[in-house]
């Protein structure tokens, strides 16, 4: 990893004083600024975030990034934008190797460096911990089993990073992420019932209670360091259409509080520019006497402020193939672009909400961001590896797990907002196989997003939830000969294994895996339509060289639950299949390999249950089906193996393999007395 030459510690001791001063740095997520009492808001009960106000300075226009979690986190830690770092969008990229951080930097120097974080978004999987000797990111359950309710609340994340400092010796930076007034807002108690019909300030409330315990603690062990409190992103809270966050550029989403307060800081003090989280990594740096690099783009804040903040939001695009957003905000006010464009004058802190379409300053303005766009990077960085359950655990954030999709339909976010929030209820009522529900709402995403690929790509997963994998199929092969992406060729790849077409499914799960070659669910893919082929060889050689790159991935892990059961080995296929089971009890696939173990070793009645189970999960799955029906044949239970049969006879009507077994079942039910 390359690292700019810091000066050494014993330089900077010169610089600063005796000793180098130790740095706090508290990111506060989904946080608006204009919700906390040093910011104007009276209802606020922020006392803690107001005193550090007063005790340093405070920025009223700061601005992120992004309005996300993991894109806006790698430029506070980097110092550079989201087209520098190729962070474009939650769930879709982790920062890469080679970039620098904040972290690294210090280290480097001689700074003990430590991270507490509260969430899924910030753990250490996406990157974020370069340079930090400790990252403590740890969630009550297993990665698969993750939802929204797994964060680490602001009261456990502090009373670990307390126990942890506290015996370290010398200087520190120490990175506290809170992740409380993210969506769903229920503040603890007492909080939960002061705040009753503000449940958002109570969850900014309840941290700034914690927040306090933190700085008090730093303070007496500390003295003399800097601290730095900023958020990764705001709340939409209705603004702009926007209940929570990711899709728009307005103030609500992006506008954020940043405080300074300790060494090389003036005390109560008031910035009313614009600056952004592209300066934390530079003022920070040269507060210590450490050398700024030259290619960081933003400025050290104790001499001075930006001429403007770039700022984008590419979830539209990557989610849905509708427009990206991008935005520039200077003193006067924000220019947004997407199929159009307006800017946004600026009231004394606040941008206002009202475009203007057109005129001098509108010219001016979108020459201004053409500028900049041109002199910027379009960096994509190495796409993240997540499981289907993974995946869900974003859904259930409220982000929208994207397709990489990058051709966008002429529709800009800011005339649909109102409709985008249908897509996760619609993904979370396909999870459920609650079809019906699931059409009536995407009927309404058709009447406004049209034929946007992120629409069309759910009524392919609606199909399929219907049962109906061909038409499923029609639809996919449309999209991807528009807009191909990685996504789009691995659910042609399941649909053609749910139908037992495994030389087609083989085909499209290689498709997905040229488009990202680490994938490790195309992997595993491969893997099983070389296996259902016949091709034992093939598949076993395959699995090898996959699971050399990815033992621990949930996919890749039944492949090995596979392979054993290839060999007979049925006892240690039952030990993978039991751990698949603990990681992700509610995948269709898991519980089917369970009983593919259960039934060799004979226990066929549990087997049966667990076939069963997968059906459950997902019913449309020829293939878990089809050893569902085997089972209960061999078992003489014909009359269920019939039932089996029938419920997808209409949807399957000439797939060879459902034929077979429902003349089987036939003969077997005419010979039964």
């Amino acid at each position: 990893m390359k690292l700019a030459i810091p000066l050494a510690l014993w330089f900077v001791s010169s610089v600063c004083g005796a000793k180098p001063p130790s740095i706090l740095l508290v990111t506060m997520d989904t946080t608006r600024a204009d919700r906390l009492g040093a910011y104007g808001h009276a209802k606020a009960k922020t006392p803690t975030l107001d005193m550090l106000a007063r005790e340093g300075t405070r920025f009223t226009r700061a601005y992120t990034s992004c309005p996300l979690t993991i894109p806006a986190h790698a430029t506070i830690l980097t110092g550079q934008p989201p087209p520098v770092t190729g962070v474009r969008d939650n769930g879709d990229f982790l920062l890469p190797p080679e970039a620098q951080t904040l972290a690294e930097w210090l280290s480097e120097a001689g700074w003990s460096t430590a991270a507490f974080t509260a969430a899924f978004p910030t753990q250490a999987r996406w990157g974020f911990g370069q340079g930090f000797d400790i990252y403590h990111d740890p969630l009550t359950r297993l990665p698969a089993q993750l939802d929204w309710r797994d964060q680490r609340r602001a009261d456990e994340v502090i009373s670990d990073a307390i126990q942890t400092l506290t015996p370290i010796d010398g200087p520190v930076f120490a990175w506290v992420h809170l992740f409380d007034p993210h969506w769903p807002y229920d503040p603890p108690e007492p909080f939960g019932t002061e705040f009753a019909t503000r449940p958002y300030d109570g969850e900014i409330a309840f941290m700034d209670h914690h927040i306090g315990r933190l700085i008090e603690w730093w303070d007496t062990h500390h003295p003399n360091a800097l601290v730095v409190v900023t958020a990764d992103h705001g709340e939409g809270l209705g603004e702009g259409g926007e209940q929570t966050h990711g899709f728009l550029l307005h103030d609500g989403t992006i506008r954020v509080p940043m405080i300074l307060r300790g060494a090389g800081i003036e005390a109560d003090k008031v910035v009313d520019l614009p600056v952004g989280h592209v300066d934390i990594v530079p003022t920070i740096l040269g507060i210590v006497g450490l050398t700024v690099p030259q290619e960081l783009p933003g400025v050290d804040l104790r001499w001075g402020t930006p001429d403007s903040v770039y700022s984008e939001a590419l979830t539209g695009m990557y989610a849905l193939g509708i427009a990206p957003l991008v935005a520039n905000t200077d003193l006067h006010g924000r220019y947004t672009m997407g199929t159009w464009g307006a800017w946004y004058p600026a009231d004394g802190d606040v941008i206002e909400t009202e475009p203007i379409l057109g005129g001098p300053m509108v010219d001016f303005a979108e020459a201004s961001l053409t500028q900049i766009l041109d002199t910027l990077p379009d960096h994509r960085s190495t796409p993240a590896q997540l499981s289907d359950e993974e995946m869900r655990q974003l859904t259930a954030l409220g982000y929208v797990g994207g397709a990489g999709i990058e051709v966008s339909a002429q529709v800009d976010p800011r005339d649909v907002m109102h409709v985008i929030p249908l897509t996760w209820q619609v993904e979370r009522l396909l999870t459920r196989n609650d079809t019906e529900q699931a059409n009536h709402l995407l009927q309404q995403l058709e009447k406004h997003l049209g034929k946007s690929h992120g629409v069309r790509h759910l009524r392919a997963r609606l199909l399929r939830a219907e049962g109906r994998p061909f038409a499923a199929i029609a639809v996919l092969e449309t999209l991807f000969q528009e807009a191909p992406s990685t996504d789009r060729a691995l659910l042609l790849g399941r649909l053609n294994a749910d139908i037992a077409d495994w030389r087609e499914a083989e085909f499209w799960f290689g498709e997905s895996l040229a488009l990202h070659p680490a994938n490790a669910k195309a992997m595993s893919g491969l893997v099983r339509s070389a296996r259902n082929q016949g091709a034992i060889g093939v598949a076993r050689q395959r699995a090898e060289r996959f699971l050399a790159m990815y033992p621990d991935h949930l996919d890749l892990l039944m492949i090995r639950g596979e392979l054993l059961l290839m060999d007979r080995r049925f006892d240690e296929a039952l030990e993978v299949a039991q751990l698949s089971v603990t990681l992700a009890p509610h995948h269709a696939g898991v519980q089917a390999q369970w009983g593919q173990a259960l039934w060799n070793l004979g226990r066929s009645d549990e087997a049966i249950d667990a076939f069963w189970e997968s059906l459950a999960i997902d019913p449309n799955h020829l293939g878990n089906r089809l050893q569902y029906i085997d089972a209960l044949l061999d078992m003489e239970r014909n009359a269920e193996a019939m039932r089996a049969l029938r419920q997808v006879a209409d949807h399957l009507a000439g797939v060879p393999a459902l034929e077979s077994r429902l003349n089987r079942c036939q003969l077997a039910l005419e010979r039964t007395p």
